[in-house]
């Protein structure tokens, strides 16, 4: 049985993925990259997370009841619970995983706040001229990637959306169209760049202000900004005001770099400005297949886009101090349920070290080094392949994901999951 579906190996949601199964398996995929291919494949595989179970003097399997019952009852026993994660999810368990976080009175953020979250901070000061892929596809005549090679992170954006793919009035493809590259080394999809504009470190600030200027007339007085020569800024300029559409692509090569979301926010300016003269606009590389849809969720349901705090009985945000990666550093809680993340493999060891010494509830679909140090470890289904939903595609788009595959016996969805454990929660407080 061939099935077309939706590929969630990241934020390009990609929708015309076809799948083979035969006997509940899947026996070929084709349209997938190797991060779809690694996420599909892993479905059947050993990986898998199948039983529930429970720490408590040592490590028993447990039902999907004794597990929810004990989860509620480290939540309900703390003070500063964190829920942490999201960013794979869908948004039917992320809206339920704020109710949670609100009837328990802790803090929920989802990973972006330790990479993308500059893209809120920034967009709230600035706003966000931007587009869906599918105008950029149609129009979009130059294509600029900063701090962000996608032949890595979206090795399909440039064959789909970016720079190949020929659209409604870009019908030469990459022969129409001028790709750019501002990176510190070159990049894979620097091999396939127009113009590849190698910055020096933690400089991107200062050669943006300078673009700016280069932009309004203004002088600079440098032959060259962050290892750029100036002629070189003057010609991207010119060349950028006589084109009908352009597309800024930035990732955490941009947003890591020394002034963090501030070289955003003048990124963003820049943008802005170009559009007195043609049509600009800036998108997010982000990675997580709903890392977008967190902070959207987040931001329509209690008016903040991620490092939510319910202790006050109203939410409050304030990042640094209410986002996970600093509360962990200080200490500043005494549970957490991670759900679609794996901090333990992920984070420097002095936080590892600092999240493993508190209970810890784990919701994930593999056996990963968060799961071997849950007190409390759930199994879930796979969204987009044995259970459906809503994902925010990068460009704030949102995408159905429907199952195609059955989850194994007893194991539930993320959403059945948090709600099972909000209803216990209620039931218990």
């Amino acid at each position: 049985m061939k099935v077309k579906t939706v590929c969630t190996g990241c934020s390009l949601l990609c929708d015309d993925v076809i799948v083979e199964v035969e006997d509940g398996k899947i026996t070929s995929t084709f349209n997938l990259c190797g991060h779809g291919e690694e996420k599909f494949l892993k479905a059947k595989s050993e990986e898998r997370l199948l039983k529930p179970f429970i720490r408590d003097g040592g490590k028993r399997e447990a039902t999907i009841d004794e597990a929810i019952e004990k989860a509620a009852e480290i939540l309900l026993n703390a003070e500063r619970p964190v829920l942490w994660g999201w960013s794979s999810s869908s948004v039917e368990a992320q809206l339920l995983g704020i109710e949670l976080a609100r009837e328990v009175r802790g803090v929920i953020d989802g990973t972006g706040s330790i990479c993308h979250s500059a893209t809120w901070i920034a967009g709230s000061e600035s706003g966000f001229p931007t587009a869906t892929l599918g105008e950029v596809l149609n129009k979009a005549d130059v294509i600029v990637y900063w701090g962000s090679d996608p032949g890595h992170s979206h090795p399909r954006h440039l064959s789909r959306y970016s720079v190949l793919p020929r659209g409604a009035y870009t019908q030469s493809g990459y022969e129409q169209r001028q790709v750019y590259v501002f990176d510190i080394r070159k990049t894979r999809v620097g091999k396939v760049a127009n113009f590849l504009v190698e910055v020096e470190p933690n400089r991107d600030y200062e050669l943006i202000s300078a673009m700016r200027l280069l932009l309004k007339g203004k002088d600079v007085r440098s032959d060259k900004i962050a290892g750029v020569p100036l002629k070189t800024l003057r010609r991207i300029i010119d060349e950028w005001k006589s084109r009908d559409f352009g597309a800024v692509f930035y990732g955490m090569g941009l947003l890591a770099s020394k002034g963090k979301y501030r070289n955003l926010a003048a990124l963003i300016k820049l943008v802005w400005e170009l559009n007195e003269y043609t049509r600009f606009v800036v998108l997010p590389m982000a990675g997580h297949y709903n890392m977008i849809g967190f902070n959207h969720v987040a931001t329509q349901t209690v008016g903040f886009p991620f490092g939510i705090d319910f202790s006050r009985g109203a939410p409050y945000s304030n990042p640094g101090e209410t986002t996970f990666a600093e509360m962990l550093g200080r200490g500043e809680f005494d549970a957490a349920l991670i759900i679609g993340s794996n901090p333990v493999f992920s984070f420097p060891i002095e936080l590892v070290r600092k999240l493993v010494r508190k209970p810890l509830i784990v919701i994930d679909c593999f056996r990963t080094a968060t799961v071997e140090h849950a007190q409390v470890a759930i199994p879930a289904a796979i969204t987009g392949i044995e259970a459906g939903g809503i994902a925010y595609r990068m460009d704030s788009i949102p995408i159905i994901l429907k199952d195609f595959l059955k989850p194994p016996e007893g194991v539930l969805s993320d959403a059945e999951i948090i709600k099972l454990l909000l209803e216990k929660v209620r039931s218990g407080s």
